[in-house]
This record gives structure tokens, C-alpha cells and sequence, in this order.
């Protein structure tokens, strides 16, 4: 109740100033409970198409759960997000933006035509693709193009099939991967040739496809034989060295041309006869003697006289031989290996190698043979082909170790964590304190009808001095005072009273 009178007492400007300070401490004290009892919000969805994103926004909203929209991402108080998780994948959300053969299952028998059904049927097998592509890790956005050629039942060949696949990845894809997109789509589509899927990136062009294959293959065997070389060399110069104390680099060429050589070789020296065959043959004449004359040539009962008879025998004789064919036929395809070429540079100081002796140039030369015919036989370099080796030694700038930091402790970790909502937490608390004991005290204890300005006497009352405001009306203030302290007011009075009545007497 003496609060309430307090209040009354008050002029108008000083109970709007009280008010002000009042509901200025209520909110401090608002800010300072929500800023401390605030839970942490967490991450629900992230990189969601706008019109999957506002499904999921306009469920939260009838839900009534707080969220905040940061970018492509969803937050959620992080004490709801499982729960909220499970409640949306109950309801088909966020659905997904492709869509596979659901789409087939408002196709209706009866008004669908063959090439409208077969449109549905190889959209929704693109879509399958899609989402399974979408499931390799790192994969962001993926489309799937079947190339299906509409022909009649009567044909009886068409063109091949093909397809493409349009990849972007938040990494490069490795050949590997891109080979397993290839066949994934081909073993899900009938008739249709791994070699005949093109994997493109939108940023970087053809990954894989028809030729592109070929081109990078001799790049890709490089790469890996040059590879193992240096694991081999690496692990045979670490257990002499130790760890850090080599370095190696295996540079690897490979033929990149196909190439076709036939030849074809012969042994004379190992001939076989094949055939043999002998022909005999005789001729018979008849004449007066066997010398040539001119009557010889006459025709015939002319100038012959009695003659006689000769025969005349032919003999020859006919060998085929069967000689060695050889013939090669050398096809050289893309990958060879032409030449390897390895520099291998060691820490001299891991060797114990003294450079101020006067034999460290000789010890030096000793090590660095040693080490080279190790690295010839271990990594299977052939000179002859024209592989070279160089092995140097020389002093590794030393790098400064990095300090070994201890783990923080729970204390610090919770320090960093909430460091910054406690300072918040205490300027809030300031701010209150100095408004509660700054301006709302000073008001509550100040005594009604009083003001700021200096006080001076008025009246005097029984010996006391009775003190208001300078320009105040005495009878108001005895009034005030007597309302105030009616028990003291009626003893002075008593006492008035007593005076009056010992006077009277006495005279």
C-alpha cells in the first residue's frame, strides 16, 4: 500500500520516467533470457530446387516450428531437427526433383498411343539414371539423354543405340567413374554399347565417350606405370634414408600411335622338295642315207633313191623345292612404353658423409653407384631401351617442425563456445543493474511532491523543523503533514492544549 501511495505522490513527468525505466528493464531483461536459454539452430535441408524448398518451408510453417532461411539452406532448432527430418520423410518431403517410373502410373491404356507410352517409358528410364547417378558421392547435378530410335515392328535393323550423361561433380571424376556411368547406363538400356555413352561436364568438356577413351589411354598408363616406379624406388631408398630424406620424380613415355608391321621371311637353307617329275619322249625317221642334202628338202618322189630309218630319244626331268615362310604380323597400340626416365635426389645428411674429408667426394661417388644399381634392378629400367637414372646428393633445407599444440580442455572449449552469449549476458545484466538502482530507486525513494530543487526551511513545529520546497504553500504543507502523521499531530495539539489550560489557571 505505501507503494502505491508512493506512486500516487508523484508528479506526472516523474511517473512516465518511472514507466520508461520500468519497461526498458523488462525488455533488457527479455533480450537476456532469450539471448541465454536460446537453442542453437542446425542445419535441416541444404541445396533443395526453390519449389522443393518452399514445400518444406510452408509444412514448417504449419507445423509452427521456428526456421531461418540462410542462402540455399534451412535452419532448425537443432533439439527439433531429427524429429522434424522423420515427420517430412513421412509425408513425401522434400519429394524429388526427378522423377522415374511413377511417371508411369498415370498412363491410361485406353487413350495412350505406342509412341506416347514409349515417350513416358524412356522418360522415365532417364530419370531412374538420374537418381541413381545422383547417389555417387560428390555428384551435384546430373542428366541422362537415351538416344532411342522410334522405328516400326518391321524393321528389322536400325541405327545403334546411344546415349549421353551430363555430369557436374564438386570434384573431377576419375576415369573410373566416369567408366562405371558408361556402363551402368548401357547394361539399362537393351542393344546399347558402353563405348557409346558420352559422360560430359558441363566445365570441362568430354570426360568419356566414343574416342575419348583411346585418346586418353596412353596419358592414363603414364600415369600409373610412372606411379609404381616411384613407390617401388621410394620404399627401397627409405629403409637406407629414412622417411623425408628422398625424393623422387619418374617421368614416363608412351607411345601414342597404332601402328600394324607384316613381314615375311624366307630360309633358303631349309628347302624340301615338293614335287619331282621325269619326261621321256622319241622321234623316228626314215631316209636313203642320214646325211642332209638337197634332195633331202625335194617333195616327195623327187630325187629320193632308197633310204633309211633313225630314231631320236628326249629325256628331262622336273624338281619343285618347298622353302620356310615365316610370316609376322606386329600390331603396336598406344600405351608402349618408349623411355622412363627417373631423378632420385637423397639428403646427404641421413648418409653420415663427412663433406670436410678428403675422401667425401670419392664416398659420395661410391654411395650414389650403389644406390643406382639398387633403383636399375628394383624398378626395371632398361638402358638399352634408353631409360635414364639420376641420383644426386646433396643437403635438405630443414623445415621447421611444426609446435605440438595440446588439445583444449573442456573449460577452454566452453569458453570458446560461450564466451561471446556471456559477455552479452553481462552487458545486458549492467544495463539492467543501472537502470534498476540508477533511476528507478532514486524515484521509488524520493518522498511525494518532492523535486530536485534545494530545500529550505518552512516551519517549525514543536522544536522540528519542518523543511519544503522553496515557493510552497504552508497551509498545504501542514496539511500534508498532519494527513501524514495524525498520531504526532494530535499530541502537539494535546500539548497545544495543555499550555493553553495551565495560562488560563495561573491567571
Amino acid at each position: 500500500m505505501k507503494f502505491i501511495e508512493t506512486l500516487k505522490g508523484l508528479s506526472l513527468t516523474r511517473q512516465l520516467a518511472l514507466a520508461g525505466a520500468v519497461l526498458g528493464v523488462v525488455l533488457a531483461m527479455t533480450m537476456l533470457v532469450r539471448g541465454t536459454v536460446k537453442e542453437p539452430m542446425a542445419l535441416l535441408y541444404s541445396g533443395l530446387e526453390p519449389v522443393n524448398a518452399g514445400e518444406v518451408i510452408e509444412e514448417l510453417d504449419k507445423r509452427g516450428i521456428n526456421y531461418e532461411i540462410k542462402g540455399e539452406s534451412i535452419f532448425i532448432p537443432r533439439g527439433d531437427r531429427d524429429e522434424v527430418r522423420f515427420a517430412l520423410a513421412k509425408d513425401g518431403l522434400p519429394q524429388q526433383s526427378v522423377k522415374g517410373y511413377e511417371l508411369l502410373d498415370d498412363v491410361n491404356g485406353f487413350s495412350v498411343t505406342s509412341e506416347m507410352y514409349n515417350a513416358k517409358y524412356w522418360q522415365a528410364k532417364e530419370g531412374e539414371l538420374t537418381r541413381t547417378i545422383l547417389a555417387i558421392p560428390g555428384v551435384q547435378s546430373a542428366r541422362v539423354h537415351i538416344g532411342a530410335s522410334l522405328q516400326s515392328g518391321f524393321t528389322r535393323s536400325g541405327p545403334p543405340q546411344t546415349a549421353s550423361v551430363s555430369v557436374s561433380a564438386a570434384h573431377d571424376l576419375t576415369p573410373q567413374q566416369a567408366q562405371a556411368i558408361q556402363y551402368m547406363v548401357a547394361l539399362a538400356v537393351s542393344g546399347l554399347a558402353a563405348e557409346d555413352v558420352a559422360v560430359i561436364d558441363p566445365a570441362k568438356g568430354m570426360i568419356a565417350g566414343p574416342d575419348v577413351e583411346k585418346a586418353q589411354q596412353p596419358t592414363v598408363v603414364a600415369e600409373d606405370k610412372a606411379g609404381q616406379i616411384e613407390s617401388k624406388i621410394m620404399r627401397l631408398l627409405e629403409a637406407r634414408v629414412g622417411p623425408g630424406n628422398a625424393r623422387v620424380s619418374v617421368s614416363v613415355d608412351v607411345t601414342r600411335q597404332r601402328q600394324r608391321v607384316s613381314e615375311v621371311t624366307y630360309d633358303p637353307e631349309s628347302r624340301v622338295v615338293r614335287n619331282r617329275s621325269i619326261n621321256d619322249s622319241s622321234e623316228t625317221s626314215n631316209g636313203s642315207n642320214a646325211s642332209v642334202s638337197v634332195a633331202s628338202n625335194l617333195p616327195a618322189g623327187e630325187g629320193q633313191g632308197g633310204g633309211s630309218s633313225s630314231t631320236i630319244r628326249n629325256s628331262s626331268e622336273s624338281v619343285s623345292y618347298e622353302v620356310n615362310e615365316r610370316r609376322t604380323e606386329t600390331e603396336m597400340l598406344p600405351g608402349e612404353i618408349e623411355k622412363v626416365s627417373v631423378a632420385v635426389l637423397l639428403n646427404q645428411g641421413a648418409l653420415d658423409i663427412d663433406p670436410a674429408s678428403a675422401n667425401a667426394g670419392t664416398i659420395s661417388q661410391g654411395i650414389i653407384n650403389d644406390f643406382e644399381a639398387l633403383i636399375l634392378s628394383g624398378a626395371g629400367l632398361d638402358t638399352e631401351r634408353g631409360d635414364k637414372l639420376t641420383v644426386e646428393l646433396m643437403p635438405f633445407q630443414e623445415v621447421p617442425a611444426p609446435e605440438m599444440v595440446e588439445a583444449p580442455g573442456m573449460v577452454e572449449t566452453l569458453i570458446e563456445r560461450h564466451l561471446w552469449s556471456a559477455v552479452q549476458a553481462g552487458l545486458l545484466g549492467l544495463v539492467v543493474v543501472a537502470l534498476g538502482f540508477g533511476v528507478i530507486r532514486p524515484l521509488l525513494t524520493q518522498k511525494a511532491g518532492a523535486t530536485s530543487t534545494e530545500l529550505v526551511p518552512t516551519q517549525s513545529i514543536d522544536g522540528e523543523i519542518v523543511s519544503g520546497d522553496e515557493g510552497t504553500d504552508p497551509f498545504d504543507f501542514l496539511k500534508d503533514y498532519t494527513r501524514e502523521r495524525q498520531d504526532e499531530t494530535a499530541a502537539l495539539l494535546q500539548s497545544w492544549l495543555d499550555e493553553d489550560r495551565k495560562v488560563a489557571v495561573n491567571e
